[in-house]
């Protein structure tokens, strides 16, 4: 048998009854309060709607602060590396400008000094020949006398051509080589690259793309010489001479006339590094 547990006594006051007055005031009241708790509560949403704005309205103002800085460092890093590739290329320009005025003051000095050699040469040989004079024949002194004017027209040609800006076109004609190796004259189209001290020689004037043979004159060419200096074998050719190389090795050449050995001459002095 299960006992249920007693409830403690409570008194309970009789309602009271409200008189009509005092329930339209209640009731005006309670609508009064809950017409205040809607208008602070449309208040709140109010401020939180316009907390929210003024929040994103911040947010957006921060990142286009911060798209407007990374756009301005993006300029400033492409503006510093423009000026830094505009700083290189211009010093890049400024040495080689340096380099080949360099190369063009060393190739006057050393032109120049090769005239200055030349005069000077010229002037020790014009007194050798003054006192050779009584004791040379008349043929001997006729070769000295056409050797020396040819030395002055070689040097006067050099003075017009070396400082052409059409040197390179006008060191190449044509020549007729013998060679040690062979006893057949061979009839070639030369260009030079006074530049390396070559003499580059081609079959013909048109197939210029490849040399056939590159003759390497710069600090291998001993002299150049003439028939009666110990090359008696081409006295019997006209416009002929020798290119003697170290190692008593000597090449024979002939031009097509008086001009074109000058010429010749002077380009194969020029690339040898030698004095006529």
């Amino acid at each position: 048998m299960t006992f249920l547990p007693l409830r403690p006594y409570t008194h309970v006051s009789p309602p009271i009854a409200l008189t009509p007055e005092e329930t339209a005031r209640r009731r005006s009241v309670a609508q009064r309060r809950r017409e205040l708790e809607e208008e602070e509560a449309r208040r709140e949403e109010r401020a939180r709607q316009e907390l929210r704005r003024l929040q994103r309205e911040e947010q957006e103002r921060r990142e286009r602060e911060e798209e407007e800085r990374r756009r301005a460092l993006l300029q400033e890093h492409l503006r510093q590396a423009a000026a830094r590739r505009e700083e290189k290329e211009r010093e890049e320009r400024r040495i080689e400008e340096e380099r080949r005025e360099q190369i063009r003051q060393q190739k006057l000095l050393a032109h120049q000094r090769r005239l200055e050699y030349t005069r000077e040469l010229d002037q020790w040989r014009q007194e050798q020949i003054k006192r050779a004079v009584s004791s040379s024949s008349e043929k001997e002194e006729e070769r000295r006398r056409s050797a020396e004017e040819r030395r002055n027209r070689i040097a006067k040609l050099g003075e017009s051509l070396l400082n052409n800006a059409n040197t390179a076109k006008a060191a190449r004609g044509w020549v007729t080589i013998q060679t040690p190796e062979s006893l057949a004259w061979k009839r070639r189209y030369y260009k030079f690259d006074l530049d390396r001290g070559q003499m580059l020689l081609y079959p013909n004037h048109v197939d210029t793309a490849h040399p056939i043979d590159i003759v390497e004159l710069d600090s291998r060419t001993e002299g150049l010489h003439e028939w009666y200096e110990g090359f008696e074998e081409l006295e019997a050719i006209p416009h002929s001479f020798a290119v003697q190389f170290v190692h008593d090795e000597s090449w024979f050449m002939y031009a097509d006339n008086e001009e074109d050995k000058e010429r010749l001459l002077l380009w194969l002095s020029e690339a040898a590094g030698i004095i006529l």
